[in-house]
């Protein structure tokens, strides 16, 4: 279930940051290009809190899915993959008339993914211990 969770959440952000392919084009319009994030005169907020909103899950649902819990290798791991994710749909983005590639919403991607690392840590360190039937803690550490 982690992993399909995982799986639903980049396949929205591809289709959110693809779509419409109508708009796609045999050539690059590199000139469109926003290489130098937050410089935008036009940068527009609710763009950037949506873009951090979406990758929110990918963090998440990506920590949950993977092996060895919340190691820094998990955490560097999340990261990369949400910037690839990210650089992914904006290359796509070049190709596409009415779409615009940001190195703005690179950062705002990578971030929201780095907020869904902290929630799945949260998360993780907030659930409830497992308590046996009488209602007693089953961790050895915690009973008296």
């Amino acid at each position: 279930m982690r992993r399909a969770l995982c799986f639903v959440s980049t396949a929205v952000i591809m289709g959110v940051t693809t779509l419409p392919w109508s708009d796609y084009t045999g050539h690059a319009h590199w000139n469109q290009v926003r290489w130098i994030p937050f410089s935008e005169r036009t940068l527009v907020a609710s763009d950037s809190v949506l873009n951090v909103v979406l990758f929110v899950p990918f963090g998440f649902f990506l920590m949950m899915s993977l092996s060895g819990g919340q190691s820094s290798k998990n955490v560097f791991a999340t990261l990369v993959l949400a910037a690839s994710l990210s650089l992914a749909a904006e290359y796509f983005q070049v190709y596409c008339h009415n779409r615009v590639p940001s190195a703005t919403d690179v950062c705002t991607n990578v971030l929201g993914a780095g907020i869904g690392i902290l929630f799945r840590w949260w998360s993780a360190t907030s659930a409830p211990e497992p308590t046996t039937v009488s209602g007693e803690s089953s961790s050895p550490a915690r009973k008296s």
